[in-house]
């Protein structure tokens, strides 16, 4: 009888072991073998046992119960993450609870192509489906970001730099811009552009933002900053049709006498030096343009039509190259 015991107790652990084991498996299991991916999120300072009855509910997980437990036996519930998570019910729950307590968020790519303001890019954001257009906007103004990077202007404009972005899925907008304004900075730095003061800042970013919108070619970037350079140490006004376009909130194929005569700060046909702020969101090749200017004397630019420009140091030349390129009816860069 006592060798019976002696033998009956190891099988009963054993049998206790196998059972739980077997339990594991079956809660640790995925709920279904193809399942689809869900988006799950998990709020700031979320309790776990909210995050497993979510999860159970959501068909990610078998048990709530276990899910817990599974926390508690790996001291894991301090490291819980909140964001928006890519899951499904094809997972473990030991999966599960990797991902989210690695913080392995869901992400999503976007892409700002050079030379558009802020209003165009919050609509392109907002088709995409990354953030309200509206909210985004304001973010652009907040006060926090600008004094944060020392922007010397009432918006991020110019300051939104242009680039493929891939961030956590469901970022605010004011995240969204912190992110964007962040990739600006570190792109000036490799011009590389220090040191600088505010009004040196204010001059780069608004030239950077004219050449952006006036050139098509990259050698030409340069030029077209010398040329608004050169103009602005004379003292003559800028006159670029890319502010005017500006004003206008969209592009025309052909400016009329009564778009230059447009009542706005913006237009530097009717008013000398820089407009109060960038016209647009540059890229890195306008903005070293705009840092490294080409050492040339021109003041006058007029489009060839193909693209390139025809560059004038006199305004009899440039009186010539409008009659070659662009005729007596073409009046964008008739600078004089």
């Amino acid at each position: 009888m006592r060798t019976a015991g002696k033998i009956s107790t190891p099988i009963a652990i054993c049998t206790v072991l196998l059972c739980l084991f077997f339990l594991f498996l079956w809660f640790n299991a995925p709920v279904k073998r193809n399942g689809r991916s869900t988006l799950f999120s998990i709020e700031n300072g979320e309790n776990v046992q909210s995050v497993a009855d979510k999860l159970e509910r959501a068909g990610i997980i078998r048990s709530d119960l276990f899910f817990t437990t599974l926390v508690r036996l790996t001291k894991s519930s301090k490291n819980v993450k909140s964001g928006v998570y890519n899951l499904d019910g094809g997972m473990h729950s030991t999966e599960v609870l990797r991902i989210v307590t690695l913080g392995i968020v869901a992400m999503e790519k976007f892409t700002i192509p050079e030379g558009l303001h802020i209003k165009q890019v919050a609509r392109l954001l907002e088709k995409d489906g990354i953030v309200d257009g509206n909210e985004f906007i304001m973010a652009c103004s907040s006060r926090k970001i600008l004094e944060k990077y020392g922007i010397p202007f009432v918006s991020a404009e110019g300051f939104i730099f242009p680039d493929t972005y891939v961030v956590a899925k469901d970022l605010s907008a004011e995240q969204i811009v912190d992110i964007a304004v962040e990739r600006f900075f570190a792109a000036l730095n490799e011009v590389p552009f220090s040191g600088f003061s505010s009004e040196e800042l204010k001059r780069v970013v608004i030239v950077a933002s004219l050449v952006e919108k006036e050139a098509k070619l990259d050698e030409e970037r340069p030029i077209i900053a010398a040329v608004f350079y050169n103009r602005l140490d004379k003292g003559k006004r800028l006159e670029a049709c890319s502010t005017i376009q500006y004003i206008l909130g969209k592009t025309k194929e052909r400016l009329l006498y009564s778009d230059l005569k447009i009542q706005s700060p913006y237009n530097t046909y009717l008013n000398g030096g820089l407009p109060p702020g960038p016209i647009a969101n540059p890229g890195l090749k306008s903005l070293r343009a705009a840092v490294r200017p080409a050492d040339v004397d021109y003041l006058f630019f007029v489009s060839k039509k193909d693209g390139s420009h025809h560059f004038s140091s006199t305004y009899a030349e440039h009186l010539e190259a409008i009659e070659q390129y662009g005729g007596a009816k073409k009046f964008t860069h008739q600078m004089s």
